[in-house]
């Protein structure tokens, strides 16, 4: 990974800045494990009056703090700066603009575990988006409009068992324990944890293949569960 990272800070002298003869920017690192503390040196000469002959010496230690994650070898960060300008404002206010770079290397195990969560996420997808396809296949607009009015007349009623158990063989998933699913249409009454209770399924397993906030009546809830 690699960051670039922009710094700002206004030094106010005691004396009246009237010319900067000459500065240097040095820095200071200190890594610890969840920060990386450090100062940046602010040094040089400068001149109180512009025909003056005489110069002032200036140094200014400007400190500041990185957090930093986890997943990063601490023996990997590379410090380095990148771009430094100056100006004088108020005739006695000296502003440097710093960007510094840092870069570092991620630890391998946790990247293999993040990369293996956002595959996972998108079989997740792709096993959500096939039965999605499948019941808008299976439940056309106007059987939808004519299945609300039925469960408005009888909240307890479900759907027959011919168009409620529906085998997805489209969608191949061989490490999924899950082969058959039930669809459920909300009703007026219905909510996760009924939905949940009525089906023994928790909502944890509803969440990876439904998405449960703000459901309507007649939204097409899948329910999957585990062929015995």
């Amino acid at each position: 990974m690699k960051s670039i990272v922009p710094y700002t800070k206004d030094i106010t002298f005691e004396t009246k800045i009237a010319e900067i003869c000459s500065i240097s920017l040095e820095h200071e690192l200190a890594i610890h494990e969840a920060s990386i503390d450090g100062e940046f040196i602010i040094s040089g000469e400068y001149k109180t009056h512009e025909v003056s002959v005489n110069k002032e010496s200036f140094l200014y230690k400007l400190p500041f703090t990185l957090e930093v994650t986890e997943n990063i070898l601490k023996d990997s960060i590379d410090f380095e700066i990148t771009d430094f300008t100056y100006e004088v404002i108020n005739d006695n206010t000296l502003r440097v603009n710093i960007e510094f770079s840092l870069t570092a290397s991620e630890k391998e195990e946790e990247k293999e575990e993040m990369e293996e969560i956002v595959e996972e996420d998108k079989e997740k997808e792709t096993v959500r988006e096939s039965v999605m396809e499948e019941i808008n296949e299976m439940f056309p607009i106007e059987e939808i409009e004519e299945t609300e009015k039925i469960e408005e007349e009888s909240n307890d009623e479900r759907l027959d068992k011919e168009s409620e158990n529906i085998i997805l063989d489209s969608v191949e998933n061989k490490e999924s324990e899950f082969a058959t699913y039930h669809i459920h249409i909300v009703n007026n009454n219905d909510s996760i944890e009924s939905i949940c209770q009525m089906y023994n399924v928790d909502e944890a397993t509803l969440k990876e293949y439904n998405t449960l906030e703000n459901i309507t009546v007649g939204n097409k809830i899948i329910i999957p569960y585990i062929d015995e």
